[in-house]
């Protein structure tokens, strides 16, 4: 029988930050302001693996409970320790720190080998079970990058386990619904995405967790290849609190105060967004730029600052070429800077004057995502839209990669929406996506043609499959980005740069964040958040079919049922009413979206959608094909009307494109109070009601 390494981290209580958590100076998040805690999809991660353990009725099965992190990372371990942990490993190493998801995932990795062979003695018979992400950063890329050192099949948003004919089989969340598969072999990787049965500790198991002895290694116990800052494959660049929130946050006191700005609010298409635009415009490369001693475009405000000073000083000593500046004249810039930067940082700048070339070179692509009936997600042409814009500043070309049993045909739509190559990978084992072949058959056309940059949705299966490619290609990954930029850090060396912005903390921070040591830069992107450009059937582009050789060895996966949500959904509909696990019952669920969805539509004459919280969806209220947010579908209406919705941050991703968003929720405290334009503290059975009465007289 199986034993099980879960992997728990210890994460920074994001439910609990007030204002005294931030720098008053600068806006960003102090992390040891905030107490530290088990990272909650850990922790139920860690009851995943106990339930499995118990249902495969195998009472000698261990779990081990892996950390990485500072020494006082041990809390969560003595956590796990009390509730179900049989032992648990501490990696703990001052030259671990500063990793991102690559460097955290190798060492990790390399940790569990170890554990295999001197702790569980298992062989090939074992789980690796952890939470889907972690709120610190919601990457979700971890697990992905650690099945691709250990090459394992990889199980990415599990929700539930059965035991049958001994082997396990498990549900899993995919876009627009869900779907039961099993590995063809083990050991395999496991991420949960809910598991709704938390552990709780006992006296007994609390008194000798406290007392238990740790395993506790550090890097020179496991021989990683790749670890802390040194080994990682992105930088944070920069991290900025951010932009103000343009929600009204206002609240309603009766249902026909709401009734009426529903309605103004939607003719006057003003609710704002959610986030003030920022950021200068379209870059354009150095040698495009009427002289090189222009650099407008530098990737931090420092260095923007700093090479503005140097133009102002150059320009007032009417120096024209820059190689030709001896030492006397460099002192004198020093002293004319005024202490802005010393004679090395000047010589840096000058050399950075000199560079015109980006330091990535090729196309800029995007992985396609498509159901296997031929039609593509949006969220790729979204990308698309993206791509040729960054394209286009770099003055190269946009590639769309495809892949697919049957998948040439769709070329024609990708090059009107912007592309100007197709990739076209087709093979009968690509059939139905399995993350184990498309990353082999995608990493295989990276390694080929090199493009510098590589996009991915941020949608359940682009989460899957963008970190085991990058991880197989050696390439940098930036998750759930919000923005993507191309600048210079030219002090560095380094031309055309994509700089990747994403949130992390919960949201409470951005990060800009840029890949290095990589051969491409990669990035997944959110649904919604980039625009797709008016398609133009004019354009006319190139098929490049690409073979890969794949066996049946390469599928990791049986897929034993796929259930999808039926009927057709409108989530480009003006206005979208979505209830959530509050509505408390499919009856109440069906019966109040469908009169209030019904009399919007009339009042406001336009198509109204409904859709649905994940926690709805797993109550049973409505199919998954509904469910909004991010393992769902990010839209963004003019209006967005939550039922019942808490307002966790995975599901206002989804609706922060929205213009105008109202919520009806019964409790005074719900977090979307603070995520919203308009809100009415009620529940759904006394408020809709009188919503509906109110639309229809207003």
């Amino acid at each position: 029988m199986s034993d099980y390494i879960v992997l728990v981290k210890q994460v920074p209580d994001v439910s609990q930050i007030t204002d005294n958590a931030f720098d008053p100076e600068t806006g960003t998040l102090v992390r040891s302001r905030l107490a530290n805690v088990i990272n909650e999809l850990d922790a139920q991660a860690l009851g995943f693996a106990h339930y499995m353990k118990q249902i495969s009725g195998d009472a000698k099965a261990r779990i081990v409970a892996l950390t990485m992190g500072p020494p006082m990372a041990e809390e969560v371990l003595r956590y796990s320790l009390a509730r179900a942990a049989d032992q648990v490993v501490l990696l703990t190493d001052r030259s671990l720190g500063g990793a991102d998801t690559w460097a955290t995932a190798n060492p990790l990795a390399y940790a569990i080998r170890r554990i295999v062979k001197e702790i569980l003695h298992c062989g090939d018979d074992y789980f690796v079970v952890a939470g889907m992400q972690s709120v610190d950063g919601d990457t979700a890329q971890v697990p992905g990058q650690i099945a691709e050192e250990l090459q394992l099949p990889c199980i990415a948003y599990a929700t539930g386990a059965e035991y049958k004919k001994k082997r396990f089989e498990f549900t899993r969340i995919i876009s627009g619904g869900s779907q039961t598969v099993a590995t063809r072999k083990m050991p395999a990787v496991i991420t949960v995405a809910k598991y709704e049965y938390p552990l709780f500790a006992t006296f007994a198991g609390t008194r000798w967790g406290n007392k238990a002895d740790l395993v506790k290694w550090g890097a020179d116990d496991i021989n990683a290849t790749h670890i802390g800052a040194k080994g990682s494959k992105t930088a944070v660049i920069r991290v900025f609190p951010p932009g103000k929130s343009t929600r009204k946050c206002q609240e309603v006191k009766d249902a026909g105060s709401l009734a009426k700005v529903i309605v103004e609010s939607f003719k006057s298409s003003n609710g704002g967004g959610g986030k003030a635009d920022e950021g200068p415009g379209p870059y354009v490369l150095p040698a495009r730029r009427k002289s090189l001693l222009e650099r407008p475009y530098e990737a931090t405000k420092k260095e923007q600052d700093d090479y503005d000073i140097l133009s102002g000083i150059l320009k007032e000593m009417k120096v024209s070429d820059v190689k030709q500046l001896d030492d006397a004249t460099k002192d004198k810039i020093v002293e004319k800077a005024g202490g802005a930067f010393h004679k090395k940082a000047l010589d840096d700048m000058i050399a950075g004057l000199n560079l015109a070339d980006p330091a990535f070179q090729g196309e800029v692509w995007v992985v396609a995502e498509h159901s296997g009936d031929g039609v593509i997600h949006p969220a790729t042409f979204e990308l698309t839209g993206k791509a040729r814009e960054l394209a286009d500043s770099l003055e190269t070309k946009v590639g769309v990669c495809i892949a697919g049993d049957n998948v040439a045909h769709m070329a024609e739509e990708l090059i009107a929406a912007g592309a100007d190559h197709i990739y076209a990978i087709e093979h009968k084992l690509l059939k139905e996506f399995d993350p184990t072949a498309y990353r082999k058959a995608v990493s295989d056309a990276i390694d080929k043609y090199v493009p510098q940059i590589v996009l991915y949705a941020a949608t359940p299966q682009g989460r899957m499959l963008a970190p085991m490619v990058s991880y197989k290609t050696g390439c940098g990954l930036t998750a759930d980005c919000t923005g993507l930029d191309i600048r210079d850090s030219s002090r560095k060396g380094d031309i055309g740069l994509l700089l990747q912005t994403r949130p992390a903390l919960g949201g409470n921070v951005m990060a800009t964040i840029r890949t290095k040591n990589s051969k491409s830069q990669m990035a997944t992107a959110r649904p919604g958040v980039m625009k797709r450009i008016p398609a133009d059937p004019k354009r006319k582009g190139k098929v490049i079919k690409h073979k890969v050789e794949l066996a049946d060895d390469d599928i990791s996966l049986d897929v034993i049922r796929t259930e999808l949500g039926s009927g057709e959904v409108n989530f480009g509909a003006e206005a979208i009413v979505s209830g959530g696990k509050g509505m408390q019952s499919r009856d109440s669920f069906d019966r109040l979206l469908h009169i209030l969805c019904s009399e919007l539509g009339k009042k406001l004459e336009t198509e109204v959608e409904f859709g649905a919280s994940r926690a709805a969806v797993e109550q049973g209220f409505v199919e998954r094909v509904h469910q909004v947010g991010q393992t769902g579908t990010a839209v963004g209406p003019k209006l967005y009307v939550a039922i019942g919705i808490s307002g966790a941050i995975q599901h206002m991703i989804g609706v922060a494109n929205t213009e105008t968003i109202v919520a009806i929720n019964s409790d005074p405290n719900a977090p979307i109070f603070k995520q919203c334009d308009y809100y009415i503290v009620g529940t759904a059975e006394d408020v809709i009601p009188e919503l509906v009465q109110a639309l229809e007289n207003a």
